[in-house]
């Protein structure tokens, strides 16, 4: 089962003709560009955070080049929709990026020119969201494609250990059975639709970057995976056919090592292939906290593990007693991100898991099929504009590899 990554995008999907026998082929392999190339971004921060090596690859676009590249793309693409838009009423279209903007208005409620945005972004997208998704969501969940339509099925082998007893040349066969069962999953992707809101003025401001403007469209689907990550593994939590009793444990430094002997052992791994993972929160709290005095107990306790430069320097372990710390990126609850902000990562969970295991988490995504963008200039003062955003996926909780919850 490949897993969806940035590095495996075919380059065919970021053709930039240099001259203007195919002006939208080369509009939407900008649009490509500089998703994947921000996306790039978050994935080498990430890595250097934790410390690991760097498997984003080589940047297409050097830091210099993706600002002049962004706006070379945010001026040809609304020129572009702009003069299919004109040519449909006769209207002269704008000649250049600085007349398009003093006639913008025009456009604000022109369904013609929202037709043309709403096909290149759903061609922008349809490729690279998938891979820009899947590596958001790699530490806690695999990432499959399924073809539209079709049905994503998976078989989970046994877990169980066979017997060996003693016996005698005689009577070999007449040992207990040992019968291994296996389990069998079925996903079927299904329309996840999200309506977000921004301003006019925002698609044809100068600062505007669209790297990130296409980066948030995923950012919200992280959400809705987040939140079905943590109903998931919240039930998990108080289920023994998924989390047995014995990989349950409150926080101590003698249950950290307990539960990570047995997850070394359950799946066939050294300490060094485990992480702890959950919310910064969680995961700050395996930190000595104590103040006694003028003594800071975290500074006298990291130097004591030999925690070092990581620690002092910024106050976050690399990893615990032999076992790498994870931070996954919590996602806001919509709706409380301007007044009581909600997040969904519980701030008292750890789990952890080999690090070669399967996920606990397996989503099934139309990964060819177009995630469609429909655009609703609203008749206001502020000139919003409403878009649709519609995906398809599917998400089981599999847990064929043992993982371990720690309270704390």
């Amino acid at each position: 089962m490949a897993r969806l990554t940035l590095n495996s995008i075919p380059s065919k999907y970021f053709t930039v003709n240099s001259d203007a026998s195919d002006l939208r082929g080369s509009i939407i392999g900008m649009g490509r560009l500089l998703m994947a190339e921000h996306a790039r971004k978050g994935v080498k921060s990430m890595n250097l955070c934790l410390n690991r090596a760097d498997a984003s690859g080589e940047p297409m676009i050097s830091g210099n080049d993706y600002k002049e590249f962004n706006e070379k793309f945010q001026a040809e693409h609304l020129l572009y929709a702009a003069k299919l838009a004109c040519d449909s009423t006769g209207v002269p279209a704008p000649e250049s990026f600085e007349e398009f903007k003093r006639a913008s208005l025009s456009f604000y409620k022109n369904k013609r020119f929202f037709a043309v945005l709403q096909g290149i972004y759903e061609e922008i997208l349809t490729p690279i969201l998938p891979r820009v998704y899947s590596e958001a969501v790699s530490v806690f969940a695999d990432v499959v494609s399924v073809g539209f339509g079709e049905t994503y099925q998976l078989t989970i082998t046994s877990n169980d250990i066979p017997i060996f007893q003693d016996s005698s040349w005689g009577a070999t066969r007449s040992v207990p059975v040992n019968t291994l069962y296996a389990k069998d999953y079925t996903l079927n992707p299904s329309p996840r639709s999200a309506t977000l809101k921004f301003k006019w003025h925002q698609l044809i401001a100068n600062d505007m970057d669209f790297g990130r403007f296409f980066a948030n469209l995923t950012a919200g689907l992280y959400a809705k995976t987040m939140g079905m990550f943590s109903q998931a593994m919240t039930a998990a939590a108080s289920n023994t056919t998924l989390i047995p009793t014995g990989l349950t444990y409150a926080f101590t430094n003698q249950n950290w090592m307990a539960l990570a002997n047995k997850l070394s052992a359950l799946n066939n791994v050294a300490y060094g292939n485990l992480i702890a993972y959950g919310g910064a929160v969680a995961l700050s709290k395996v930190l000595p906290t104590a103040v006694t005095g003028s003594t800071n107990v975290n500074m006298d306790a990291a130097i004591a593990t030999l925690l070092g430069a990581d620690y002092i320097n910024s106050g976050y372990l690399g990893e615990f007693m032999g076992v790498r710390l994870m931070p996954l990126v919590d996602a806001v609850v919509p709706g409380t991100q301007n007044g009581n902000v909600t997040t969904l990562l519980p701030t008292d969970k750890i789990w952890m898991m080999a690090s070669n295991g399967r996920k606990p988490l397996t989503i099934a995504m139309n990964e060819d099929t177009p995630i469609t963008i429909e655009f609703d200039p609203e008749r206001s003062g502020d000139f919003m504009i409403g878009a649709n955003i519609t995906v398809s996926l599917e998400i089981a909780a599999i847990f064929a590899s043992k993982v371990g919850l720690i309270t704390i």
